[in-house]
Formats: C-alpha cells, sequence, structure tokens
C-alpha cells in the first residue's frame, strides 16, 4: 500500500473513532435528557396515596404542556387532549400560573 492509502486509512480511522464517540455521546444525553422530563418515581413500598400521586403527576403534564406551548392555553389543552375549559378550571384548581412555570 503507498503512503497516500496508509494516510486516508488513519484519516478513516480516526474519523470512524469520532464517529462511535458521538453516537455514544449523543445517546448519553438523551438517556439523560429523557430522565429530566419524567417526574421521579415514587417508593411504594409503603403505601402511597393514589390521588396525590395522581394530582401531582397531572400538574405534572399540565405545567409541561405550558412549557411547551411558552403558556398558551389552547395549545396546551389540545397537547393534553383536554376542553379549553377543563384545562382551565385544572389550572385555577392546582393554583398553577402558566406564564411562571420555573419550579
Amino acid at each position: 500500500m503507498n503512503q497516500s492509502g496508509a494516510v486516508n486509512n488513519r484519516q478513516q480511522d480516526i474519523l470512524n473513532a469520532k464517529i462511535t464517540r458521538l453516537r455514544r455521546n449523543a445517546f448519553v444525553l438523551f438517556k439523560k435528557m429523557k430522565e429530566l422530563e419524567m417526574p421521579p418515581l415514587t417508593d411504594i413500598s409503603r403505601g402511597i396515596d393514589l390521588s396525590d400521586e395522581l394530582r401531582r403527576f397531572e400538574i405534572y403534564l399540565i405545567r409541561r404542556a405550558l412549557e411547551e406551548t411558552g403558556g398558551r392555553q389552547t395549545q396546551a389543552a389540545r397537547l393534553l387532549g383536554l376542553k379549553l375549559t377543563t384545562l382551565h378550571s385544572k389550572i385555577k384548581r392546582y393554583g398553577i400560573d402558566p406564564h411562571n412555570l420555573s419550579p
């Protein structure tokens, strides 16, 4: 093999190694992002109050939909599959401020 062929092979090996690292890093980053999106799981070994957990999850979903839509309730209701009036009443019931969604 001539010298230019060896250089091209070396460059290809370096490129392949970089692509492999990028794929691995992208997978790790994707996994971490998914972990951040989900609310923490509840330890049920000592029992739970299902209605409290459902309430907490519903608040989480409403807040996520509002974050996703920039606080636009009509679009958030569409994302959640709710009527706008239902979403509005839940926002009032849970005391969610659609324009101030920081935790």
